[in-house]
């Protein structure tokens, strides 16, 4: 990347750049781009970031206001040690060619295009961030790696006699080999939009599969001996668990589908979709169940990590923490 700032900082240089395009699965919207640049000097510490939220192919886009902590839009920023420059309305980002890898995966593509914006700096105040009468230009050229992730997209309705219920808000997931010929898919489900240093997700589950494949299946009724005993997995369970309730939920019964699988390779990505609606014995012990049951309905997208290993993002941020938002 050939990068030319000036205004209050007056720098001209060569960067690193890098990119990547995060895919939520089963979904039009969420998506989001972003390309980065980081300088190459050893003291201070300048980054560029670009958000868009989509997928970028070529053409030219309009850039507008940063906002620290607000949901992506078109914009940008520049960090210059704890300085953050915040772009404004009236820049743009020229992709000249967007030449993406053939599957999301281990390997990369390349974008080439140009960014031209003007950025305002900013510093924390009581109400938020405060612009001051600082500003720069920014103006670059990039060749940049460009990575395509894929994004788990899990929608989940808790309901039942466990100690917590309703949708998610909120959810994150994963999917690893079970090491006995099936698949584990899990997610962690935000039900009430909590932030802050309290661990957010409520309740999380996971099912196993034994040779996943498009289909309907049923949840077979298991305990606890049987969960923690591999010899004695069924093909297809559940097991449910809350983060204030220390009784695990197991299924009783209810149907796992999978309507999407495509099994990963050692470069790209594979992905499994479906829906779960299943019931939970909610258990005390190895031997007793309580009188509780609870109910879950989920719909699931989750990426299966290529079998080289989980992709190596670069340190793009989309949101810098507002402690770098000090004032001189």
């Amino acid at each position: 990347m050939a990068i030319e700032i000036q205004g209050a900082i007056q720098h001209t240089g060569t960067w690193g750049a890098f990119g990547r395009f995060r895919d939520l699965l089963a979904a039009d919207t969420g998506e989001l781009s972003l390309l980065g640049g980081q300088s190459r000097e050893t003291t201070i510490n300048r980054n560029l970031t670009v958000v868009f939220p989509a997928r970028l192919e070529t053409g030219t886009f309009p850039l507008g206001r940063y906002v620290p902590g607000a949901a992506p839009a078109r914009s940008a920023y520049v960090v210059n040690d704890t300085d953050l420059f915040a772009s404004i309305p009236g820049g743009s980002l020229t992709i000249s060619d967007a030449q993406y890898p053939p599957r999301p995966g281990l390997e990369s593509g390349l974008m080439t295009g140009t960014v031209t914006f003007k950025a305002v700096r900013l510093i924390a105040g009581p109400g938020g961030p405060v612009e001051t009468p600082d500003t720069i230009t920014v103006h670059a050229s990039f060749a940049a790696h460009w990575q395509h992730l894929l994004r788990p997209n899990v929608s989940v309705t808790v309901t039942g006699g466990g100690s917590a219920s309703g949708s998610s808000v909120r959810t994150d997931a994963q999917s690893v080999d079970d090491d006995h010929g099936g698949r584990f898919v899990s997610w962690e489900v935000d039900l009430d939009g909590a932030s802050g240093p309290v661990f957010p997700f409520e309740t999380s589950e996971e099912f196993r599969l034994l040779a996943p494949a498009v289909g309907a299946f049923a949840l077979a009724n298991v305990t606890p001996p049987v969960y923690r005993t591999a010899a004695q997995w069924p093909a297809a369970f559940s097991a449910l668990f809350y983060r204030d309730d220390a009784r695990m939920g197991l299924s009783t019964g209810g149907t796992l589908t999978v309507t999407h699988y495509v099994a990963p390779t050692v470069e790209y990505y594979g992905e499994i979709q479906g829906t779960l609606s299943g019931r939970f014995a909610l258990w005390v012990n190895d031997s007793t169940a309580s009188a509780d049951t609870a109910q879950v309905a989920a719909t699931f997208a989750v990426q299966l990590w290529p079998l080289g290993g989980i992709p190596v993002s670069p340190p793009i941020l989309t949101s810098p923490p507002i402690s770098r938002l000090l004032p001189r």
